[in-house]
């Protein structure tokens, strides 16, 4: 199942692979908590392509052995809520509650189409697997969507929010044990999503236009005035919801580019439009986390302690603290935490043997879609320093190792060049964890003597990423 751009995924979500394993096993470390119960999901795969089906919970993820086509994955659950389903590179979203007792079939040659549930609490994730085929039409319509004037646009989200509110009128009606606060959710998250959409117009038709977006007028966002930024039990409960605060606040922000001031803006509009302590600590954990993960971090000290000051949260105020340790030792300058990976042929191959080249470096996966995506790009900037020397372009795979004959079957087809590596431990290889990477693909510039230039470099399709490339091969430091 891919990730569908038009069903309102915010930008950096649909321009990148999430990292999000945190893996248990589905039939040991099933502790007993209050009102907590014990779900069953027992599996037949048709076909199976991995040794493994798992189960994603929040941070966790429950793993159980495919042994002839068959699988159980039991784990607990304290109240309802959405969880993805994954086998091999697919994955979908299911929908359980405390004590659920489902079957799930499946054919990976047609994942989407075949993924189904039976028994007691399956109607809702059958639900919700039919509303993503529903959608997934507009996926391959992005572009044409997003380059809409505005009038047209709105006219088509407008109607993609009507076909989705008929089909869940139209299933809810032929399915009436429906659990009655999924069906509110569900309600409230096609209107979220709508609003979202709306809200990243101006940036997605930026991407794909590549020029400015029309003017839409002083009061374009009026639509927001009827939804509440201060709703605690839509943000914890629906993700649709979550997204779309974080997406207005950012929309109203000021300030571009590397620094600290698209950073302070957003810290300023939180505290103007946010009463919620709560919501205020969601969103700022989550700003802080991405901008420290991505940027140099000169100037952050300010905005952590401001962030540490109201947050009762200490187990992010711990993980800011993690992030911002790494970061420091990543700022521009520093020396490069040293990687060495097997390539195509066997051997193995570290950044410190590139040592006296500016090094280009491409974390990547051959099931991550914009990966992928960026491959064209990348080979014609290649091209472009073939007969250059000093300048070594190195992708890093992060596939598991079972998936390895994959790797190398996609470097030979897409003809990759360059050196070409494979991580050993996937999401849990050294070069993830040292350069702070949850999300792919990733590119970084490391220097000639072992620096680090840019530890999330423009991606091979971005403006300005050849004369980067020039302007270090012509730096004498």
């Amino acid at each position: 199942m891919k990730n569908l751009f038009i069903l309102f995924l915010p930008l950096c979500l649909f321009f990148s692979c999430q990292n999000a394993e945190k893996t248990t096993s589905s039939t040991a470390d099933l502790t007993t908590k209050t009102n907590t119960k014990t779900v069953k999901i027992s599996g037949t795969i048709e076909n199976p392509v991995s040794e493994t089906a798992s189960i994603r919970v929040g941070e966790n993820t429950h793993e159980a052995k495919v042994a002839d086509g068959k699988f159980v994955l039991e784990f607990e659950l304290d109240q309802p809520q959405t969880v993805t389903f994954s086998h091999g590179n697919e994955r979908g979203t299911l929908y359980l509650e405390p004590s659920d007792d489902v079957t799930l079939t499946l054919n990976p040659e047609q994942f989407d189409e075949t993924l189904k549930l039976g028994g007691k609490g399956a109607e809702e994730s059958n639900y919700l697997l039919a509303k993503y085929l529903l959608n997934e039409k507009y996926d391959e319509q992005a572009e044409e969507i997003y380059t809409l004037s505005p009038t047209d646009f709105a006219a088509k989200v407008d109607a993609i929010k009507a076909e989705n509110e008929a089909h869940l009128a139209k299933y809810t009606k032929a399915h009436n044990n429906m659990n009655a606060d999924f069906l509110k959710n569900e309600k409230a998250s096609i209107r979220y999503k709508w609003a979202s959409d709306k809200i990243n117009y101006p940036s997605y038709f930026e991407y794909f236009a590549k020029k400015k977006a029309p003017d839409l007028g002083d009061d374009y966002y009026a639509f927001m005035e009827k939804i509440d930024l201060n709703n605690e039990v839509d943000f914890e409960n629906n993700s649709a919801y979550a997204r779309l605060v974080k997406s207005y606040l950012n929309s109203q922000t000021e300030g571009a580019g590397k620094g600290v001031a698209p950073l302070a803006s957003m810290f300023e509009i939180v505290n103007k439009k946010i009463k919620s302590n709560k919501i205020k600590e969601g969103i700022l954990f989550s700003t802080l986390s991405s901008f420290i993960s991505f940027n140099d971090v000169a100037g952050v000290k300010k905005y952590l302690d401001e962030y540490n000051s109201f947050s009762t949260n200490d187990e992010n105020k711990e993980k800011i603290a993690e992030l911002y340790a790494i970061a420091l030792v990543l700022q521009k300058g520093k020396p490069a935490p040293n990687f060495t990976y097997q390539n195509v042929k066997g051997e193995m191959v570290s950044l410190e043997s590139l040592k006296g080249k500016n090094v280009y470096v491409d974390v990547w996966a051959t099931w991550c879609g914009p990966c992928k995506r960026e491959i064209p790009h990348l080979k014609k900037l290649e091209e472009q320093f073939h007969n250059n020397n000093n300048i070594a372009f190195v992708s890093v795979s992060i596939d598991k190792l079972e998936d390895t004959d994959k790797w190398l079957k996609m470097v030979e087809d897409k003809e990759l060049s360059g050196i070409q590596l494979m991580a050993d431990k996937a999401w849990k290889s050294s070069i993830c964890k040292d350069y702070a990477i949850n999300g792919i693909p990733r590119f970084l510039l490391i220097d000639k003597n072992g620096n680090i230039f840019d530890k999330d470099a423009p991606r091979p399709s971005s403006k300005g990423i050849k004369e980067i490339l020039l302007a270090m091969d012509n730096s004498r430091h």
